[in-house]
């Protein structure tokens, strides 16, 4: 613009003054106006108009974001999406998921291209194969109906191009409607999804924490789903047991270690315990219960008991018939875990408990639950008959002030003896007189612990050759 200026200047004669000297001898009255100010708007309102142009240029995205798809597997992906399905943004929850976005330009996709994309390149980097095949899927956004179409929708074109790779997927879909599972997968760093799942095993099995869940795997999680029987979530296919010993080896390494052939009422199922995933067996033969867990990644065994007076046996046939028919009646009518803690609670008088313990038991020809609890300065211990819920008996002790949990002292006895979870077997822990008596065995040796409920020092340890 200056050089044009200066061009000008150099082609234009500067006669002003000239002209103003002559009009002088003239008779007519005239004004001279100059017009620099007209020059200059026009000068100034292009520039107006290439500012008006950029603003326009930065302004945010109109875009409302109205639903979010969150991919778990390991890597970890959520796509925020518009009323058109398109993705908005696409955000990476871990390493792996930036890892499997790389380069990949999703902005404007439709969702479905966006997802094969994500699945497409988790299959070659072999995320997903057939020793780990499970998947999840979670949908959020306000318009339930929606979330639950394109959840369905999803799963199933997911499923194809799986099935098309030639794995048999297992695909775990849900819709999130709870606002505050957010808050939980930002405290303990995960995806939403993620933490949805552990949510509901956790309400599901009492016996869980989501402290202990939170660093599994998809697959391991799906595993438990299918244990479990959640029902907040759809599962189509099996989660793959190939990296595991599987159940019928679990359940032959029990039987050769109680001496048992063709036993009665056998029961596998794959669980989590003390950090280690575990197959749990129970079977029954000559009035007596067996209960194994087997590690699941080696076979060893972690934990056993049996219990010699668990069934009564009549020696009419007529009354062993009759009697298997009533045990399976009331076991296909019996009260939920849920239900049992709520009796025992309600009958303690007691709301907020802690070190909680439940196990479910056969004995004397009916099923019941075991429910163990803390709360305050007392330990309560019930059977719940898991047919009516009837309180069979309760036991209230005092245990003085327990600072620190179960978990906790097994923590510090394990760290003390030298272990590791996973070498650790027929683990026992119990809060009495605000002591933890922690007891287990490794190896060749016998450990005894007494741990301080209140502030964690060891009182006293044994170690004996067992």
């Amino acid at each position: 613009m200056n050089e044009i200026k200066k061009a000008f200047k150099k082609i234009t004669p500067h006669r002003l003054d000239e002209i103003k000297e002559e009009l002088n001898h003239r008779d007519e009255n005239i004004v001279i106006e100059t017009k620099t100010k007209k020059k200059r708007y026009l000068f100034v309102l292009p520039a107006i108009a290439v500012c008006m142009v950029m603003a326009f240029m930065f302004l945010p995205s109109t875009h409302v974001i109205e639903m979010v798809v969150g991919l778990d597997v390991n890597p970890s992906v959520e796509l925020n999406l518009d009323d058109d399905y398109k993705i908005v943004e696409v955000k990476t929850n871990n390493e792996d998921g930036k890892k499997i976005v790389g380069d990949m330009n999703l902005t404007g996709s439709d969702i479905e291209v966006g997802v094969n994309a994500l699945i497409g390149a988790m299959l070659k980097e072999g995320y997903i194969d057939e020793l780990k095949n499970s998947l999840l899927i979670s949908v959020t956004g306000d318009n339930e109906q929606e979330n639950e179409k394109l959840r369905q929708q999803l799963s199933l074109n997911i499923d194809e191009l799986l099935k098309a790779s030639d794995i048999n997927g297992s695909i775990v879909s849900q819709t999130i409607a709870d606002d505050n599972i957010e808050s939980l997968a930002k405290k303990y760093q995960i995806s939403t999804g993620k933490a949805e799942i552990i949510q509901q095993l956790v309400n599901k099995n009492s016996l869980y924490s989501f402290e202990s869940l939170k660093d599994l795997s998809i697959h391991e999680l799906n595993l438990l789903l299918q244990s479990n029987q959640v029902e907040q979530v759809s599962i189509t296919g099996n989660a793959s047991e190939s990296g595991y010993i599987g159940k019928e080896k679990a359940q032959q390494i029990a039987l050769t270690d109680a001496n048992v052939s063709n036993p009665e009422m056998t029961k596998v199922e794959m669980d989590y315990d003390d950090g280690v995933m575990v197959y749990e067996v129970e079977f029954y033969k000559n009035n007596v219960e067996y209960d194994y867990e087997i590690n699941a990644t080696t076979g060893a065994i972690v934990k056993k008991e049996k219990d010699s007076e668990h069934v009564t046996q009549s020696t009419n046939q007529s009354s062993n018939n009759q009697s298997t028919n009533q045990t399976t009646s009331s076991s296909s009518q019996q009260i939920s875990q849920e239900k049992a803690k709520s009796i025992a609670k309600k009958h303690a008088g007691v709301s907020s408990v802690t070190n909680e313990k439940m196990e479910k038991d056969f004995d004397d020809g009916i099923y019941e639950y075991e429910y163990e609890f803390v709360s305050g300065n007392y330990k309560y211990e019930y059977k719940i008959n898991a047919s009516n819920g009837s309180v069979m008996k309760h036991e209230k002790e005092y245990v003085g002030q327990a600072r620190i949990s179960a978990n906790d002292a097994k923590k510090k006895a394990f760290s003390h003896a030298g272990v590791q979870e996973s070498q650790v077997y027929d683990l026992d822990v119990e809060l009495d007189d605000g002591r933890y008596e922690v007891s287990f065995d490794s190896g060749q040796y016998e450990y005894e612990y007494e741990i301080n409920a209140e502030n964690g020092n060891i009182i006293s340890f044994e170690k004996d050759y067992d």
